[in-house]
């Protein structure tokens, strides 16, 4: 992505390698509550380490950072690895299903050189509502758990119903599935994922007579 700086009679281009639009699941609009954005860089080990560089949000609600590895001279620089791990209030970032963060490689450029790569648009980033989100009054919600074989709850689970609403299980194993489509006196089926391991799991609750119960979702 890329933004323009003018200072007096000059100009130059910085470009952002990473441009993340954050969007939450449940509305299709840009999220609520506070979101910390950490910025990691994969040291000659391979460990992850905080840059402690804030990110530029855009009007437009577009996590970037411009200039990021750009350089008075970028000759002999080599591309670098960097992680964005989100954290949002009222959230689980749907990328936690299956990695960490989200991966990028920034290219060195400098003023005479742009980078090898350059980002034209940003990348949908999809927020799950946590069982703390603030749901308005008229949605039903199913609250429970997901577990393993052993009974030990299971973070970053997906939690579905149908193809209609998703969520993914907190830091404690946790979920707050929405219900916004599900008919009156019926038999509703949840289903529950681990997408790191490929364990699966379902239950069937009474709706809305279970919704006043933890709903608990076992995967193998």
């Amino acid at each position: 992505m890329r933004v323009w700086i003018e200072a007096v009679k000059e100009s130059a281009q910085v470009f952002s390698p990473i441009g993340l639009r954050l969007i939450d699941d449940l509305t299709g609009k840009a999220p609520i509550g506070r979101i910390k954005v950490v910025l990691e860089r994969q040291d000659p080990a391979g460990i992850w380490r905080d840059t402690h560089i804030d990110a530029v949000i855009t009007p437009t609600g577009t996590v970037t950072y411009p200039g990021l590895e750009r350089h008075a001279d970028a000759t002999g620089q080599q591309p670098k690895q960097f992680r964005v791990r989100l954290e949002p209030d009222f959230y689980v970032p749907l990328y936690q299903r299956n990695q960490d963060g989200i991966l990028c490689t920034a290219f060195p450029y400098d003023n005479n050189h742009p980078p090898q790569t350059i980002k034209q648009a940003p990348d949908d980033t999809i927020l799950t509502p946590a069982p703390n989100y603030p749901f308005q009054g008229h949605i039903r919600v199913a609250r429970g758990e997901v577990v393993d074989g052993s009974g030990k709850r299971v973070p970053n689970a997906v939690v579905t119903q149908g193809v209609k609403e998703r969520v993914l299980t907190d830091k404690r194993g946790l979920f707050a599935l929405p219900l916004r489509w599900a008919k009156p006196n019926t038999q509703v089926p949840i289903d529950a994922a681990n997408d790191r391991n490929g364990q699966l799991g379902t239950t069937t609750i009474q709706f809305p007579q279970d919704l006043n119960k933890n709903i608990k979702i076992q995967i193998h």
